[in-house]
């Protein structure tokens, strides 16, 4: 381990900018997202006339975009304690959510130790709505508003909500919080304390629309402007913001093949002591000390940096100290260091300043860019004469270096002395384009998903607008990203296309389903009748396994047919011979294992396989009940000996065997050979009985078509082909299923370990085919989910003509009487089936194709408004304090004038449990409690639980039994165990 730290993930939410990738856009371009307020929005938003009035008053703020919104059922945390929360724990709890799927780690997948250091400004929230109402307090508990307030509890909060099991510790120094954050984030990776770290901070000071009073030779800018080693710098602007990174060791980056934007060569922490002027005045050597120690514990010359992301608070004494110090520990070097500050840009973050100069001072190492010091209009005097090793840039400029590493220096001094500095290099280069690639080269399969049908769609529209403002970006990678580095939640939508912009359109009409939980996959092999020439070619030049498995049944076929099967199944059938009987069965065969074989290597589990006809021996080699190469030879000898069975045709007919019978009346020779459906049914036999049944059917209005079939199959004309085949069939090796299987004969499952009777292959044969009996087995498994394993989609077709059939799942892999080239789909296949439920082993999927990790849009969170309007002044007089528990009656005094006598519910037992239901809906802020939903399944907690469980003691006089309670915690059992 060489001590160098990773970068790898990263997210914020600034002014002007709703995520990093916008911030950086901002930043290169020089903008200035610093928010003048009007008068009107002043007032608006309670800021007295006269305070406006004063010269001094400054109408000036970085601020954030929707702080009140956040999405608390997506952590499983009520309305009500949302709302009594701190907006900074929450949007930095979104945050850490959104950096963990910036560096692909918010899945479902364990990922070792993932600790959290992060720390946060004051806490104007807390003051002015909350604790300004004691009812509200006495209500919720102290303890419980507490923890979602005091910043002891802000680092932990995550760790809970996001079950990361690294140290938690929140940090705070003041101005630097969020760069000492990764400082000590960095030792806890070094250590060995965590595998993974997240480290940053946030600041969100309310009310956001307020300027401030301006003060002569204070830290205030005087115009509202930030102009950090300006000569004409008065001053900083306050600002709010949330941001984070994702930390690994180096060498755990690239054994993950994560995108590192920086490494962390070095930092060093440190206090100014009582070396200064006053508690809140900078010391130049305190950050001379820190500044000489970080490069040495980074091991980097000072004179290699080309990028200085400077504390720049822009007052004349900082500014000065700053870069006095940087003097001194810096040298000239081949180039002079640019100069800058973020302050610039969005205002002094406070707990958050130092994280978002680091991610700025990344992003320029990533994106290869000198971003410009924002609104500059002229540098100070040390700056121009040549007496520092610094220099300004007004505009952004490409970062180009002589071959060796771009380095950059990142600076946070806290108020009261506590300064940190970090040493970065560079990492990984943003991805180029392939210019070999071309357009659309082949259907990759986009997955998406959300807690609600509403996340999923919002997901889907911001990806395809992603995709839109960004084609170079390789699909393979999109792809590959959301697959593997994304949690997986219950509501889905998938989506396979050869491109961007295609996938993008199908983005904008994909519809979303619910996945089942523990779907159970039913595999239905087709029959003959479905096959088309060419139906392997996409399969067989796209996955090796698959090509094997064709390969290695082509050289058993091609003595037994006399032609190789892949004339057949990759070719364009040169020989005409797709359709006859003899070819066709073992080719079908032949394809169907392989691709089931397919399916079970990319994770498809299933619970059990349905065969149709000669489907049923692939589903049996499948099972494992026949080996694949005895399974072929059975097949190909099957297929002569119906082939060379006396001719006859067969007859779909669109009515039951019931209603069938009649008209069968006399014409013996007839045979029912399959039924499908509730009103599909096969008839086979001789021609010319099948014509007088026409006629028959015509007559009667019964709906009817001829198949192809030349033969009268599972027909009494199979007889003598059944009888040899029977002789060949036993005297293949009989093995144990390692799959269920659901016979075709009579519909019975046939459980793991067991094998098929004697002469069953030859009655199979014979009998007509009970696909409709296997499916309605099928449809008694838990949770079935159907889907059909070769060319067309007649299997999937009759299930949802079955009434139990209507709402099950069913997909084709192979829909179209033509394969599309690249397989695309079988993958958009696949992809229904994940959006089913039914797990995917993604990188089997892949196979090697490679490709790395992009950035792209994070979870959508549900944009809902938890906030509690500031308290009103209190006046001399308090009034009342509103209690906003439930009403219950009024309770009389006692007789003797004593204490008052516990409440007594209204209307007996029913009426106690609107009054419990009531009291709930108060303490939990949520609209839909009913009488019999659980406390915990919609985010109570135990210490939620032990707080209502008073209210009801105090306001009742009953002492409920809390163990007894949490195994059922419903308003009507708490009822009854309080009336018990």
């Amino acid at each position: 381990m060489n001590g160098d730290i990773a970068i790898v993930g990263m997210a914020g939410r600034f002014p002007g900018a709703a995520d990093v990738w916008q911030y950086w856009s901002n930043l290169a371009a020089g903008r200035i997202t610093i928010s003048s307020l009007t008068r009107s929005e002043l007032l608006a938003a309670g800021v007295p006339a006269d305070r406006l009035d004063d010269p001094a008053y400054v109408p000036a703020r970085g601020m954030l975009a929707d702080p009140e919104l956040f999405d608390a059922a997506f952590f499983g945390i009520t309305p009500r304690e949302a709302e009594t929360t701190d907006p900074q724990h929450r949007l930095l709890m979104q945050t850490a959510w959104t950096a963990l799927e910036s560096a692909g780690l918010a899945t479902d997948a364990p990922f070792g130790r993932v600790g959290v250091f992060a720390g946060a400004g004051f806490n104007y929230y807390g003051l002015h709505h909350v604790f300004a109402r004691p009812g509200l307090v006495d209500a919720q508990g102290l303890l419980s508003v507490v923890l979602g307030n005091e910043k002891d509890h802000l680092a932990a909060k995550i760790a809970y909500r996001l079950g990361l099991g690294g140290p938690a510790v929140t940090v705070q120094t003041a101005c630097s919080t969020s760069l000492v954050a990764v400082h000590l984030a960095a030792q806890s990776l070094r250590a060995g304390d965590s595998d993974v770290a997240l480290a940053g901070g946030a600041c969100v000071a309310v009310p956001q629309h307020s300027g401030y009073l301006y003060e002569t030779k204070g830290i205030m800018s005087a115009d509202g402007t930030c102009r950090p080693f300006d000569a004409t710098a008065e001053g900083t602007v306050p600002g709010n913001g949330v941001a984070l990174v994702v930390l690994k060791r180096v060498e755990d980056a690239r054994r993950d093949g994560d995108t590192v934007y920086a490494v962390i060569k070095g930092s060093a922490v440190n206090n100014d002591g009582s070396l200064k002027v006053g508690y809140t005045a900078p010391g130049v050597a305190g950050q001379i000390d820190v500044l000489t120690r970080a490069y040495a514990a980074a091991g980097v010359d000072p004179a290699t940096v080309g990028y200085l992301e400077a504390h720049g608070t822009a007052t004349e004494v900082g500014d000065a100290i700053e870069l006095s110090a940087l003097t001194e520990v810096f040298t000239r070097g081949a180039r002079p260091c640019s100069l800058g500050s973020v302050k610039a840009n969005v205002g002094h973050l406070d707990a958050a300043a130092g994280v978002a100069g680091l991610i700025k001072a990344a992003l320029a190492l990533h994106f290869r860019q000198i971003p410009p010091l924002a609104g500059l209009k002229q540098a100070r005097p040390e700056l121009l004469d040549g007496s520092t090793p610094f220099t300004v840039d007004a505009v952004a400029r490409p970062w180009d270096t002589d071959g060796t590493p771009r380095r950059a220096g990142v600076s946070a001094f806290g108020l009261g002395g506590t300064n940190v500095h970090v040493v970065l290099e560079e990492g990984d280069g943003p991805v180029a384009p392939d210019p070999t690639a071309g357009p659309g080269e082949r259907t990759e399969l986009v997955v998406l998903s959300g807690r609600t049908p509403e996340a999923v769609r919002a997901a889907a529209d911001q990806l395809g607008e992603h995709l839109r403002q960004h084609p170079d970006l390789p699909l393979a990678d999109v792809a590959r990203t959301l697959q593997s580095y994304r949690r997986h939640f219950p509501h889905r939508l998938a989506v396979a296309a050869p491109d961007l912009a295609g996938t993008a359109t199908r983005l904008g009409r994909a519809p979303a389903r619910a996945a089942a939980r523990r779907p159970g996959v039913v595999l239905l092999f087709p029959g003959q009748g479905a096959e088309f020439p060419g139906m392997s070619r996409g399969l067989y030049d796209r996955y090796p396994s698959f090509r094997a498995d064709l390969d290695q049944g082509a050289r058993l076929l091609t003595p037994i047919l006399g032609l190789d099967p892949r004339d057949v199944l990759v070719d364009d059938d040169p020989h005409d011979v797709v359709h006859r009987t003899d070819v066709t069965q073992p080719v079908l065969a032949l394809h169907e294992l392989a691709l089931g074989r397919l399916l079970l290597s990319w994770g498809i589990r299933p619970a059990a396989l349905v065969g149709h006809s000669v489907g049923e021996f692939a589903a049996a080699a499948l099972a494992g009940e026949l080996a694949g190469d005895d399974m072929l030879r059975l097949v190909a000898i099957r297929g002569r000996l119906m082939h060379d069975a006396p001719e006859g045709g067969m007859l779909a007919v669109l009515a039951s065997p019931p209603v069938l019978a009649p008209h069968l009346a006399g014409l013996d020779e007839l045979d029912v050979a399959a039924r499908n459906a509730p009103d599909l049914t096969v008839v086979a036999g001789p021609v010319a009985q099948l014509d007088a049944l026409r006629e028959r059917l015509t007559g009667a209005g019964v709906h009817w078509r001829t198949l192809p079939a030349r033969r009268a199959y599972h027909s009494r004309m199979m007889a003598d082909a059944a009888r040899r085949f029977g002789v060949e069939a036993d005297r293949v090796d009989r093995l144990p299923r390692a799959l269920a299987v659901i016979s075709s004969v009579d519909g019975a499952l046939l459980g793991k370990g067991l094998s098929r009777p004697a002469g069953y292959w030859a009655t199979q044969l014979r009998s007509p085919v009970g696909y409709h009996d296997a499916l309605l087995t099928a449809f008694g498994l838990p949770d079935p989910v159907l889907v059909e394993v070769g060319p067309g989609s007649t299997l999937t077709g009759a299930a949802r003509q079955t009434p139990q059939g209507r709402s099950v799942p069913a997909y084709a892999l192979q829909p179209r009487a033509t394969a599309r080239a690249d397989a695309g789909d079988v993958l958009a296949g696949v992809g229904a089936l994940w959006t089913a439920g039914v797990g995917v082993d993604w990188p089997a999927l892949r196979g090697d194709a490679g490709g790395r990790r992009v950035a792209l849009p994070g979870y959508p969170f549900a944009p809902t408004r938890h906030w509690l309007d500031a308290a009103p002044p209190v006046p001399d007089i308090p009034p009342p304090v509103p209690d906003i528990a439930p009403s219950v009656p009024d309770v009389p005094a006692s007789p003797a004038g004593g204490t008052d006598a516990p409440a007594s519910p209204a209307g007996g037992e029913d009426g106690l449990v609107g009054e419990l239901v009531a009291l709930w809906t108060a303490l939990l802020g949520l609209p839909e409690i009913g009488p019999d939903t659980n406390f915990f399944a919609v985010g109570g907690d135990s210490l939620l639980l032990i707080r209502m469980i008073g209210q009801v003691r105090r306001r009742y006089g009953v002492r409920v039994p809390i163990d007894t309670l949490t195994a059922d915690a419903t308003p009507r059992v708490l009822a009854g165990l309080m009336t018990a």
